[in-house]
């Protein structure tokens, strides 16, 4: 197990630092709670995504504290396994910093639409971001889809998040709004900034539209209390 995170380490450098602090947030969670992670008071008080806090004491570092908590062990390993397998090619596609920019942008947006729309629900969970990494590379498909290789990823980008968000309408304890957050705000971000180095960039102003669509969403973050909170 050590060697291969080492293997994976040289190849992935960011997306094995993400995981481990997100696997030793998750043991310092066990640690704190008596083992009862999945406990909403707790989760709350470590840092969830909990609307009211947000926006009546102005606690915005919640919109990005949640992406390294999680709730209950199967919740972790599923998130942490997708993170090893399909944050390696996000990061070849992004190179190093853009990942790390997708990631949080991505996992940041998420969690501002479950805000927004859902603030009455604990949110917690690696998702938002994932599901960022998922629009990323959709879009790296479909800017490369002459490749054979690269073209088949997005495929199976496309048919892991269709499944993923039918298999969230059906469940009562998935904050859907996170999950479509993470979606959009990834691809937000490949508009915006590209891929690795200055491959794949996107129109001018389309980059630039989506920019001002960005700050107008952090404004009516800002002001807009949080749904119905």
């Amino acid at each position: 197990m050590i060697n291969s995170f080492k293997q994976q380490f040289r190849i992935a450098p960011v997306t094995m630092s993400i995981l481990a602090v997100t696997i030793l947030v998750f043991i310092a969670e066990g640690l704190f709670s008596g083992g009862q992670t999945a406990n909403g008071e707790f989760l709350v008080s470590f840092g969830a995504k909990w609307g009211p806090y947000i926006h009546h004491y102005d606690q915005y570092w919640r919109l990005l504290t949640p992406v390294f908590l999680h709730a209950g062990f199967m919740h972790i390993a599923t998130n942490m396994l997708t993170l090893w397998f399909i944050g390696p090619l996000a990061e070849e596609a992004f190179g190093r910093w853009k990942f790390l920019g997708l990631y949080f942008f991505g996992g940041i947006f998420g969690n501002i639409m479950s805000y927004l729309f859902a603030p009455l629900t604990i949110s917690v969970g690696a998702s938002t971001a994932l599901f960022a990494m998922f629009g990323g590379l959709i879009l790296y498909a479909v800017q490369f889809k002459e490749d054979p290789r690269i073209r088949s990823q997005g495929t199976i980008m496309i048919l892991f998040v269709v499944l993923n968000l039918v298999t969230g309408f059906a469940s009562t304890d998935i904050d859907m709004w996170g999950h479509i957050g993470g979606l959009i705000g990834g691809m937000m971000f490949t508009v915006i900034f590209g891929f690795y180095g200055r491959s794949g960039k996107f129109p001018w102003h389309v980059r630039l539209a989506l920019v001002i669509v960005t700050i107008i969403v952090i404004i009516l973050t800002v002001i807009s209390g949080g749904g119905t909170v």
